[in-house]
């Protein structure tokens, strides 16, 4: 690995352009027995204070990069401008620009690169081995398990965690895929920090749910006790705050779209609060897994079937477009898969037929 690896992969963070892969990496490297908080706590701080909606991470790294090959001494009139017209992020879910004065951006720049400079120079990131800890569940199963700094983890059917075997002296960053229920170990000095998809969950001690599943068009963070920071993975890397009993549903994300930058604007994210079953039933719809329950109210099958074929580890295909839109609310615990058909055939009408694991409804 080259040493400027490590300020490359913050640059992207920082710019919200990076992936859950380089993620990965920068954890593993944030591993690394010469990794110096501090350092990363002064760059983070500088961008902070200066930086702007969509800023491109490629130009800063460039000038970085031209600053370390050549030697030589920041100049304030080769920064890119882009990053004179940086604004600073409120913690909240717009932003708000900045007033000050161009002069100390000019100042403040040019100490970027100096740092940056000295913190490649004196930390060399080279060769880390990459190994995290995987956990995976299949279709129809779920598991529960410890970390090691306490935390207990639920994994639904069809879900894979993976975190490494010593968190960082910093973060406690995890990786998800699918959905888990997490009751977080509290310890301040170092959150717990969940990346999917689409959003990052940072929290200290807490308990909650994501439902992050890849063939999903929507991605869910539900508060049970505690609170949570929910740093949505668009251009402004925009933050949400969550209250118990509150959930973040963040929707129109499909996977061939995510990547782009109109699809990001075009993403709703919105607050609600927890969907009861009903209002005098204590059941949670968005845990009521971690109970051995699939439970939906007023789902259209489409939606249901994903659900069904996770809990049942069976394919589902629909001969009708029609019948995809019937709706249905219900609980599912110790059904078998046709049980749970014919339950639903007593509410709307459709036909089913099965073949091994596959189930033809038309």
């Amino acid at each position: 690995m080259e040493k400027n690896r490590f300020i490359e992969l913050l640059t992207k963070d920082l710019a919200g352009e990076i992936t859950v892969d380089e993620q990965r990496e920068l954890a593993y490297l944030r591993g690394e027995p010469n990794y110096d908080r501090k350092e990363e706590e002064l760059l983070r701080a500088f961008w902070a204070n200066s930086h702007k909606e969509e800023y491109d991470s490629s130009i800063l790294f460039k000038n970085i990069q031209q600053r370390i090959t050549s030697g030589d001494e920041a100049e304030e009139e080769e920064l890119p401008l882009a990053l004179y017209n940086k604004v600073a992020e409120e913690p909240i879910v717009y932003t708000q620009p900045a007033t000050a004065g161009f002069g100390w951006i000019h100042q403040a720049a040019a100490a970027l690169l100096l740092i940056c400079f000295t913190f490649i120079t004196c930390h060399t990131y080279f060769a880390y081995k990459k190994e995290l800890i995987v956990k995976e569940t299949a279709k129809g199963v779920r598991s529960v398990f410890t970390l090691k700094d306490g935390t207990q983890v639920r994994l639904n059917s069809d879900t894979r965690l993976e975190y490494p075997a010593n968190f960082s002296d910093s973060t406690r960053d995890v990786f998800l895929s699918g959905e888990a229920f997490f009751d977080v170990s509290k310890d301040k000095a170092h959150p717990f920090i969940i990346h999917t998809k689409d959003m990052d969950i940072k929290v200290v001690g807490t308990t909650f749910n994501v439902q992050a599943y890849e063939n999903e068009n929507s991605t869910e963070a539900t508060l049970i006790h505690g609170a949570i920071t929910v740093t949505l993975k668009d251009a402004a890397k925009k933050q949400i705050f969550l209250k118990p009993s509150q959930k973040l549903v963040l929707t129109n994300l499909r996977n061939e779209r995510r990547r782009t930058k109109n699809a990001k604007q075009n993403a709703t994210a919105v607050v609600r609060q927890l969907t009861y079953f009903k209002p005098d039933h204590s059941t949670v719809i968005e845990t009521s897994w971690t109970e051995n329950k699939l439970t939906f109210k007023n789902e259209d099958f489409s939606t249901l079937a994903r659900s069904m074929e996770r809990w049942y580890n069976i394919d589902i295909n629909f001969q009708s477009e029609t019948v995809k839109q019937l709706r249905f609310t219900g609980v599912i615990e110790k059904e078998n898969i046709n049980e749970a058909l014919k339950a639903l055939q007593l509410t709307e009408k459709f036909n089913f037929s099965m073949n091994d694991s596959t189930v033809s409804i038309f």
